[in-house]
């Protein structure tokens, strides 16, 4: 009999495993080795981030933007595989529809989805993305972040409970992601410098104080939250903060409110301790200001920032996530931020960065990202778009 029973046994193992092979877990998702997956299979890829393309259908009274449609056609006929995009309001205002008629919040989404799948563009929905705006709409200050027991941190796992809930069979899901950069406002000096803006008519309160303000252990707090609400319902797919690289600064912000600059160790520590388990993977945001004297060390390029940190992702087994790049025309000058866009775009290629999205694409109303945005109804930098397919070719 106990024979029998393990063959049995195995058999079901067998069988478990063979299903699995057949039926690998949808979007992407990272093995034992830190190796990024998708659909089950070892990937490496560059989207972009469209930034507002549902947001644009959030205003109560409008009568349904579908534009995101035409932009999913021109990216597919690209090869650009994927589009990170903000999953909520921006403003504290931007919420109205949620909150007064969820179920066409809930149709619109359901139409930007569906429209991914059709088309065959993967999604990466930033879900919290503008960090004062969740505490701002419940009342509380922004550190509110930090306590596990707060309205925010309640209404946050409300939402992914509900997003996570709905499309977590969607093949178009590719990940999901906290929010845009909360690791920048953590740690900051001063009880009256460095608050959240005041914008009362988007909702939000007319003073700030020094309980808007966010340390490094808050932020831990919310992205462990975070993650482990999206694990309840989602075992498999990708979470990530949406963090920026870690200031300059970061270390020494943290332990003693200094501005002195990190070792690449000390960086490559922050990078471990700005995205806490369960998020399984690093974040970071790489613009042209990223470079020069980044280190305590000295200089750094852009190439071998994104070095260290993929030397830093293969120590923890979390596959990077570039999400964000560019090079700002008003900034530095059309030819300068060619030049830039092509040295990282060679920084991804060489370091074999799994993931990364160019910042941005489709951005309405057009051309106010000073100058940085693909517009595909003129084609207004699209030499960054064909850079992108020669990438991902």
């Amino acid at each position: 009999m106990k024979r029998i029973y393990a063959l049995l046994v195995l058999v079901a193992v067998c069988g478990r495993l063979a299903y699995s092979q057949r039926h690998p877990a949808p979007g992407l998702t990272v093995n034992k080795t830190g190796t990024l997956l998708l659909n089950g299979k070892p990937f490496r890829g560059a989207g972009v981030n469209y930034f507002n393309a549902f947001a644009r259908t959030l205003d109560k009274n409008a009568t349904g933007d579908t534009s995101y449609k035409a932009g999913f056609r021109y990216l597919k006929a690209r090869n650009i595989p994927f589009a990170r995009f903000m999953c909520s309001g921006f403003w504290p205002v931007n919420y109205t529809l949620y909150l007064e008629d969820k179920a066409r919040y809930y149709k619109n989404l359901d139409a930007f989805v569906k429209a991914a799948e059709e088309i065959g563009i993967g999604l990466i929905p930033s879900v919290c993305w503008n960090v004062n705006t969740i505490p701002d709409l419940v009342g509380e200050p922004v550190g509110q972040w930090g306590n596990p027991k707060s309205k925010t941190i309640a209404f946050m796992k409300r939402y992914v409970k509900e997003l996570v809930q709905r499309y977590r069979h969607s093949p178009a899901i590719w990940g999901w992601e906290f929010g845009n950069e909360y690791n920048l406002v953590i740690d900051l000096p001063g009880d009256n410098d460095n608050l959240p803006p005041v914008a009362v008519s988007a909702g939000t309160p007319p003073t700030r104080s020094k309980a808007d303000k966010l340390s490094l252990a808050d932020l831990q707090t919310a992205l462990t939250a975070f993650a482990k609400q999206v694990r309840k319902f989602d075992k498999h797919r990708i979470i990530i903060s949406g963090n920026a690289n870690p200031r300059a600064s970061a270390f020494h912000l943290a332990r003693a409110g200094s501005w002195e600059k990190d070792t690449k160790a000390q960086y490559r520590q922050m990078l471990d301790e700005q995205n806490p388990g369960p998020v399984n993977t690093l974040s970071i945001h790489q613009y042209p200001d990223n470079e020069g004297a980044y280190f305590a060390e000295g200089p750094a390029s852009l190439e071998e920032i994104i070095r260290v940190t993929m030397e830093a992702a293969a120590q923890l087994k979390k596959p990077l996530f570039v999400g964000e790049f560019g090079a700002q025309e008003k900034l530095l000058g059309a030819a300068t931020a060619k030049e830039k866009y092509k040295e990282l775009v060679n920084a991804i290629l060489v370091n074999k960065v799994p993931l990364s999205a160019m910042w941005v694409f489709d951005y309405t109303p057009h051309d106010t990202e000073n100058g940085i945005n693909v517009n595909p109804a003129t084609g207004a930098r699209e030499y960054m778009i064909t850079l992108l397919q020669q990438l991902n070719n």
